[in-house]
Parts: structure tokens; C-alpha cells; sequence
């Protein structure tokens, strides 16, 4: 095996995606954009080993007070890794693949790795206990197939949904992409509304130039669907198509029309919309930190679809983590807090 580090400008990054089915989180110019909201450099771990490849962007994030150390974190969302292998290789490849990685990574300063996998997917690769690396499983994400029919979409929808649906729509409320961005300052109005009105911490709340940077990125894969009821724009969200799969990005909706729940009316409308794009999937993502929430159970009721949330944690330089750990945790616990993969991960940033 070999392992690199790949720029964000690296034609090697480019072919391994051709040479498979890939989300817009592993776009090199998604990575970019996500390192300067994150404060950070993108970059891509490419590991190979004869046909076989992994690749995994990551967000390299300096460590205050620490020198040259850094550590690596996903782009926002689920970036990966991605894995050419035959089917029944790719779980043991996968594991075997980031643990090669930590010399290369190592000498580059890298002190642990967090990366969110991908739930549509895969792989969930497969570490051997010992190796100061983990899995940790978080719960479900809710995906609608697109591959069924109107009628048994439909019918995979919660009671509750279709009948306000149906409400929207004899109502008059409508549901349209705005395939020109029209309403982007719209949008942006009403995700900061929603931001403030769940209580979401400050890393969510994304600033004024991210949407103009996020379609520089991701160019026509990202469409912006809306619902209006009488002529005011309710709820408006991004959505993100990339080989097959739609990504429900970020979205939000108008206080005012709460009771006319007109995110469902949207997401309705986008299912329907993807689906006669030749789509195979929606993702529609899980709740807060894959807890089985009210945002979770409001997803829920559009499909009856699920797929797994799984994060990889690695630890890569097991002194620098040691040393990191007992100077900024306030009781360290001594091994036990170092070799802790399943809490709070890497646990010097908590």
C-alpha cells in the first residue's frame, strides 16, 4: 500500500472520483469551502494499494497552543471515505486502508482523525480492537427511493404529512425550484429565522457570502426549491444532486406560516422533482447528532427508508493525544481518557 496527502488542485483526487459513485461532499471545490468556514485547508487522503483505492477529504484544523500539530475533521456533512474494492472487500479494506494511513499522516503532523461515513454510501470500514481506532455507530438517516413509484412514495408517507400536505395544496400554497436563485436573500432570511428559533449553536450559522460560494462550488448540482403562500416566500431549501443522489442540504422556514407546516409541502415537491430528474435516492439526513429527535421523526415521515450514521475515529499520533489530553482536560482520567474513542472525540477540543 501507499498513502498521500492530495491538494485540493490534485488530479489524482478528480480520477478516483470517476472511478466511482460519489456525493458532493467529496468535491475538492465542497472541500475548499468548507475549510474556510471551518477555519481550516482541505485536502484528501488517497491510499492504494493495486486496483484498490480509499479516499477521504479531510479539513486540517491547527491545534491551538500546539505547535505545528493539527488535526483532521469531515468537510460539513458526509464526506466519505470512499472506496474502489471489490464488494466484499471494501468494509476490510476500508479499516485497513486508514490504519496504513497513520504513518504518512503522522509525519505530517496529524495528531487524530474524525470523519462522518457516509450512510447511502459506505463503506463502515472494519478496525480491529487494539488499534487506538473506532466506529461508533449513531443511529438512523431517513433516505426516500426514488426507484418506487409516485403512488408508493406516497403511501411510505406519515398520515399526518399527506393530510397537511393535501391542505397546502387545496389552499393554493406552491411549491416550485427557483432554478435562478431569485430568492437567495430569501433564503438566507429564513434558514438565520430558523437557526435562531431552534437554538443552533454557532457553527451552523453560515455566513452571508456561503450561498454565493456554495453555487460557485457546486455549480448546477445545487438547486434551491421553495414554497410561497400568497405570494410570500414560507420555506426555502438547498438541495444537492450528485450521481443518482440528492442531498437535503439546509433549509428554512417563516415563523409566520408555522402552522401551514410548509416545509412538507417542499419536501414533497422535491421528491416528486428528483425523481422525474432520474434520481435514485433522497437523503434526507437524521436528527441532531443522529438522535432520534423531533427532527428526526418529522424526516421519518416521508419515507420509510433508513440507513446507518457511523463515525471513524482515529487516533494518529498516540503522544502528542496523550500529552494534548492531560494538559486540557480539567480531571483527566489518565489511559482511560486517552484511549477514549466513543465520547466526545478528540477529547483535548471538548
Amino acid at each position: 500500500m501507499r498513502a498521500e496527502l492530495l491538494p485540493t488542485d490534485s488530479s489524482k483526487w478528480i480520477r478516483q472520483l470517476e472511478r466511482t459513485r460519489h456525493d458532493f461532499y467529496h468535491l475538492p471545490t465542497y472541500a475548499r469551502l468548507s475549510a474556510i468556514t471551518d477555519g481550516g485547508h482541505a485536502a484528501a487522503l488517497l491510499v492504494e494499494d493495486g486496483d484498490r483505492a480509499l479516499l477521504l477529504p479531510l479539513i486540517k484544523r491547527m491545534i491551538p497552543d500546539a505547535g505545528d500539530a493539527w488535526d483532521a475533521t469531515s468537510p460539513y456533512g458526509y464526506p466519505g471515505p470512499l472506496v474502489v474494492a471489490p464488494k466484499d472487500q471494501c468494509n476490510t479494506f476500508a479499516g485497513e486502508a486508514l490504519l496504513f494511513a497513520r504513518r504518512t499522516l503522522r509525519e505530517a503532523g496529524c495528531v487524530s482523525v474524525f470523519a462522518r461515513l457516509h450512510p447511502v454510501l459506505g463503506p463502515i470500514p472494519t478496525v480491529p480492537r487494539g488499534e487506538a481506532a473506532a466506529v461508533v455507530a449513531h443511529g438512523e438517516t431517513i433516505t426516500v427511493d426514488l426507484q418506487k413509484t409516485e403512488a408508493e412514495m406516497w403511501g411510505e408517507t406519515a398520515s399526518g404529512h399527506r393530510n397537511e400536505i393535501n391542505r397546502s395544496l387545496r389552499g393554493g400554497h406552491v411549491a416550485r425550484i427557483d432554478t435562478e436563485f431569485r430568492e437567495a436573500s430569501r433564503f438566507i432570511e429564513l434558514y438565520r429565522e430558523t437557526m435562531d428559533r431552534v437554538g443552533a449553536s454557532a457553527y451552523y450559522y453560515f455566513g452571508d457570502e456561503y450561498l454565493t460560494m456554495l453555487r460557485a462550488a457546486l455549480g448546477p448540482k445545487l438547486s434551491l426549491a421553495l414554497v410561497e403562500i400568497g405570494g410570500v416566500v414560507a420555506a426555502a431549501g438547498l438541495f444537492v444532486e450528485t450521481c443518482g443522489i440528492v442531498e437535503y442540504h439546509l433549509s428554512g422556514s417563516a415563523a409566520a406560516f408555522m402552522k401551514e407546516r410548509p416545509t412538507k409541502l417542499m419536501l414533497h415537491c422535491v421528491r416528486s422533482w428528483a425523481k422525474a430528474r432520474g434520481n435514485t435516492v433522497l437523503h434526507l439526513g437524521g436528527g441532531v447528532g443522529g438522535a432520534e429527535d423531533s427532527l428526526f421523526k418529522f424526516k421519518s415521515g416521508f419515507s420509510k427508508g433508513r440507513a446507518p450514521f457511523h463515525t471513524f475515529r482515529m487516533i494518529v499520533d498516540a503522544d502528542r493525544y496523550r500529552a494534548l489530553v492531560r494538559s486540557r482536560m480539567s480531571q483527566p482520567d489518565g489511559p482511560q481518557a486517552e484511549a477514549e474513542l466513543t465520547g466526545f472525540f478528540p477529547a483535548y477540543r471538548k
